[in-house]
């Protein structure tokens, strides 16, 4: 008797169930069909990641914020003279692989950087849109950092720098971690850091070159290399841009340069100089020229700040011999890289002088 009950009360409610789905049906038109699905949302093809202030104050920007492995990073230097992130473990996260192989680089500045190879993502915090390695890649972990035998006194790492990032194309293992971007943003970058003709400008890397963004920069080729670079990269020899440098008009001394975000100082070697000037610094209101034929053209009434308008004198030097910029042509110029082409190029395009100090 109590099953009939129950069989009843379904009845009478499979019955209501239909006569209101009827009357709806009545009310109101059937729902269109479902439209084609959304297109996938495309991969990014540009990106930016904030340049920071050096710890100093001398007003360049060229630190940006990394992290590796998941972990808490900090800031590095962005180093265009130099190739690979090399970064101290203990900035690292827990998803970073170490291996056994041991691992040592060192800098003119005369850091010597030990440790071990590892693997991990590569983050970029504040870039935007979110930029990050597709996989884990290969880095230096730091556990020491000594100085030269013949740099006694060399600068080591400042308590807030955790790293160095060097963004060249040199045939390391440790390569290039924007260069190992994913898609279009591996291509190339620009550095944006030419707060010296535009004031106004927010310090940046932007990653991805397009035609967009590369309009407006003269170019000049790099020298190939080929090596230990990560398979499917391309390697580059970034120290080899045929550059004069000129000393109030004087005859020029030329030869391969580096244009280095890192170098606090430019360094050259005029012809003819007395030998007992080397290594010293070009005395104040000298009016420097750096010149790269057809591409730019720099002219500083040489000082004493650093990053800005100092300079010294000094034979091709470096484990690739060569002339330094100096930073402080970013400061004047954006710079664009070209992993891809093999080329630098800069923008403006035509000549530019300096205020004098």
């Amino acid at each position: 008797m109590g099953r009939s009950r129950h069989l009843a009360a379904a009845v009478g409610l499979a019955a209501a169930l239909l006569g209101g789905a009827l009357g709806a049906a009545q009310g109101q038109q059937p729902s269109a069909a479902p439209g084609p699905p959304a297109p996938p949302v495309a991969d990014p093809q540009t990106a930016t990641i904030p340049l920071l202030p050096r710890p100093d104050r001398s007003g360049f920007t060229n630190f940006v914020q990394v992290t590796a492995g998941g972990g808490q990073g900090g800031t590095v230097l962005l180093d265009t003279g130099s190739t690979g992130l090399r970064i101290r473990q203990e900035a690292l996260g827990p998803d970073v692989r170490l291996t056994d192989i041991p691992l040592e680089y060192s800098y003119t500045s005369g850091n010597v950087l030990r440790g071990v190879l590892g693997y991990a993502v590569v983050a970029f915090p504040g870039a935007v849109p979110a930029v990050a390695t597709a996989r884990p890649i290969a880095i230096q972990v730091v556990q020491s950092i000594t100085c030269k035998p013949e740099v006694p006194r060399c600068p080591k790492w400042k308590p807030t720098e955790v790293g160095v990032m060097g963004v060249a194309y040199s045939a390391f293992p440790a390569f290039n971690p924007l260069a190992q971007l994913p898609g279009n943003l591996g291509n190339g970058f620009i550095v944006v850091a030419n707060d010296q003709t535009d004031p106004q400008l927010q310090p940046r890397i932007e990653v991805g070159l397009t035609p967009q963004n590369s309009a407006g920069f003269a170019t000049a080729p790099f020298q190939p290399e080929d090596g230990r670079q990560p398979e499917g990269l391309k390697a580059w020899n970034t120290k080899s841009i045929p550059t004069c440098f000129a000393v109030d008009g004087g005859a020029p001394g030329c030869f391969a340069t580096v244009f280095d975000t890192g170098a606090a100082v430019g360094s050259f070697q005029p012809p003819g100089l007395d030998p007992s000037r080397l290594h010293k610094p070009i005395r104040k209101g000298r009016v420097i020229t750096t010149r790269v034929d057809g591409v730019m053209q720099l002219t500083v009434t040489s000082g004493r700040t650093a990053w800005l308008n100092r300079y010294r004198y000094a034979p091709p030097h470096g484990g690739v011999r060569g002339f330094n910029s100096g930073g402080l042509v970013f400061r004047y110029y954006k710079v664009l890289y070209d992993g891809v082409a093999g080329r630098i190029g800069f923008s403006p395009s035509g000549p530019v002088s300096a205020p004098a100090p």
